[in-house]
């Protein structure tokens, strides 16, 4: 499981937790962004990280209100829980199969649980428990560090950043079947071998999605090691592509 520390935090950590770090709207909206993603950056200084049943990501200093998130992503919470402006946002993607016979019974589902304090700010994020090898102060420190230094196109919506290869740590093929499963669809091409998991966030009944799936994560594997070369993933309407080609070794975040 450690094999997944650097780069599947690179694309389900990025895109559960760290959306806000696009810059692309205008103002009190593209304040708080801009203060999170100089946070991230700083991740050390700004968040904490509990080992509680579910690991938990504690902001220090909260900045993002509740209407932000659904703003980055086009999702609406699966439920809300409230007492004045404190509340509760759940979110419950639900994994699906090209054929029933592979269902794991809801085993490998992603419920995400955003807690608001009673200004009305983000101050705790929750994941399952299966991803509590992967949510370390020092991985977040490495994957968010090089953010100060990445780019920002706020008419394309979208940001990126690199880092340097001998920091990565990157993922074989069984490795991304322990952490999340049977794929939906296996596929093969000049590229190398394709994996990719598909979900829909459960109540969800009107969406814009660039993809039929609330979310979406293809992961390409090299021919020799099968280690992960590149991930395009989505969550509602945010784009992460992550590629981990030794000329690369970058991010790129765009809300479509």
């Amino acid at each position: 499981m450690r094999l997944l520390s650097m780069n599947i935090v690179r694309h389900i950590a990025i895109v559960a937790c760290g959306a806000g770090i696009l810059l692309m709207n205008s103002g009190c909206v593209y304040w708080r962004l801009n203060q999170f993603r100089n946070q991230l950056s700083s991740f050390p200084e700004y968040f904490r990280i509990e080992d509680r049943d579910l690991p938990t990501i504690v902001a220090l200093k909260p900045v993002l209100q509740t209407d932000d998130l659904g703003w980055l992503s086009g999702l609406p919470a699966t439920e809300t829980v409230s007492t004045g402006r404190a509340a509760t946002e759940t979110y419950h993607f639900v994994k699906y199969y090209s054929d029933p016979a592979d269902d794991e019974a809801g085993t490998y589902d992603i419920i995400l649980l955003a807690h608001f304090n009673k200004d009305g700010r983000l101050h705790e994020y929750q994941a399952p428990a299966r991803f509590g090898v992967m949510l370390t102060e020092e991985n977040f420190d490495e994957v968010f560090r090089p953010m100060k230094d990445g780019t920002i196109e706020r008419l394309q919506h979208a940001t990126g950043w690199a880092w340097e290869e001998h920091k990565v740590n990157i993922p074989v093929r069984e490795a991304i079947i322990d952490f999340l499963g049977v794929p939906y669809a296996v596929e093969e091409d000049e590229d190398g071998l394709a994996y990719t998991y598909t979900y829909q966030l459960r109540g969800n009944d009107v969406r814009w999605n660039p993809k039929e799936w609330d979310m979406y994560v293809r992961f390409v594997f090299e021919p020799e090691e099968e280690r992960v070369v590149h991930t395009e993933s989505y969550m509602g309407r945010l784009r992460v592509i992550v590629d981990l080609r030794a000329e690369k070794n970058a991010v790129e975040i765009k809300r479509l």
